[in-house]
């Protein structure tokens, strides 16, 4: 089966898991992980939090700094990102940090009060049954929230915004990070893709769809995806 990324990170060596932690601290990134654990923390203040494809950890970081309490856990397929996860994290407590596949997991079922996923789903290739292992290891009535860039955003905002954001940085720098965010968003899924795959998992009935800036760029959703039977949550205006 064709790999839509995992491969390429599971085997991903120490200096490239550092080289992808220094081109993505700028300043709009760093300031989404804020915002993302802003509300994070905010919907869910206490119990255990899981973040799929927490890389170098920089959102566990957040959440931790925001609010302590919270249980926190992290998992990635690349072991380097884990290694460097528990270095950017030391210090900060108790966190339980794992080389795994979120399509099979070791957690038990009904365990955390939330799951997180930023920037990851895109490179899941099994994404249906990814989230079906969510659906699994999330508790009944809690919220999963993936964070992921789609295809179909404008343009020309997303140039003036990042332009911005690269403010004050040199010129091998600026260039490295506007490079590996194109790539990035050639890859990933348009907003009708993502409620394809939604629908096929089992999450299909209880999910809404939620288009927003992060660190002031303009190429994001937030999907909620709640472990509870209702009726259908996405919209024609989520579309």
């Amino acid at each position: 089966m064709r790999t839509r990324g995992e491969r390429q990170y599971s085997a991903m060596p120490s200096f490239a898991a550092r080289l992808y932690d220094n081109l993505t601290s700028v300043g709009g990134v760093s300031r989404g992980f804020r915002e993302i654990a802003e509300f994070i923390t905010g919907r869910v203040p206490v119990g255990r939090l899981l973040d799929v494809g927490t890389g170098p950890g920089r959102l566990l970081r957040e959440i931790r700094l925001t609010n302590p309490v919270i249980n926190l856990f992290g998992l990635d397929i690349s072991k380097a990102m884990i290694d460097l996860a528990r270095t950017n994290l030391c210090g900060l407590g108790d966190i339980d940090l794992r080389v795994g596949n979120v399509t099979a997991t070791d957690y038990p079922s009904n365990f955390f009060d939330c799951v997180v996923s930023t920037g990851s789903f895109y490179n899941w290739d099994r994404p249906i049954v990814g989230l079906d292992e969510v659906f699994r290891i999330l508790k009944s009535g809690s919220t999963a929230f993936i964070y992921e860039s789609v295809t179909d955003h404008d343009r020309d905002l997303l140039e003036v915004r990042l332009g911005h954001n690269l403010e004050g940085f040199g010129a091998i720098r600026t260039g490295l990070s506007r490079r590996f965010l194109h790539k990035q968003l050639r890859m990933t899924y348009s907003t009708d893709e993502i409620h394809q795959l939604i629908r096929q998992s089992d999450f299909a009935d209880t999910y809404r769809l939620e288009r927003l800036d992060l660190g002031g760029l303009p190429i994001y959703v937030r999907i909620e995806l709640s472990k509870q039977r209702q009726s259908h949550m996405s919209t024609e205006s989520d579309r």
